[in-house]
């Protein structure tokens, strides 16, 4: 009976721990979404949350004039379909955010 418990307890208390770590998933998707068109990368670099990583350094290129910036890592993530989320920018402008299976 006291075994029964106790591995309840020990149950409870991993599935609360894992439960009250915050997903930012939700939140990047609203900041990028929110970016205001037509930024510079260095204003959107200005703006980034410090609960996201975006690899600056190694855009896509899908045309002479359009880079697609990966954003690399999102604190907390739980995503089941694992989903890619770009920013884009046409002529060193801020456009949108991308996401891709």
């Amino acid at each position: 009976m006291k075994f029964s418990m106790l591995t309840n307890f020990i149950f409870l208390l991993l599935f609360l721990v894992v439960i009250s770590c915050k997903d930012y998933y939700n939140d990047t998707i609203e900041w990028a979404d929110n970016i205001e068109a037509e930024l510079n990368l260095s204003e959107v670099q200005k703006l980034q949350p410090d609960f996201i990583e975006v690899d600056w350094n190694n855009p896509l290129s899908t045309s002479e004039n359009e880079r697609w910036y990966l954003i690399t890592e999102i604190k907390g993530n739980r995503d089941v379909l694992s989903m890619s989320h770009f920013l884009v920018f046409k002529d060193g402008k801020y456009k949108y955010r991308e996401s891709k299976k």
